[in-house]
């Protein structure tokens, strides 16, 4: 039979403390903020590589041109 100690010691490793969840949740909240970041990102430029061949037939588009010198 388990003796009273090692009894408790697998209690406490089955019940997680207050703090030790706030810091996975708070793990798990800079995470999601992360990947919300890179997919924000991607899309942003995906709309500025697709910019451009909008306006391709407009002629001057107002924004920077950028020329290749040799």
């Amino acid at each position: 039979m388990d003796s009273p100690r090692t009894d408790m010691s697998r209690k406490s490793t089955e019940i997680e403390s207050p703090t030790s969840s706030l810091k996975n949740e708070s793990a798990r909240q800079r995470w999601e903020m992360f990947h919300r970041a890179i997919a924000h990102a991607k899309q942003s430029n995906d709309e500025a590589l697709r910019e451009p061949e909008c306006h391709a037939g407009e002629g001057n588009s107002g924004g920077p041109l950028l020329s290749i010198v040799r």
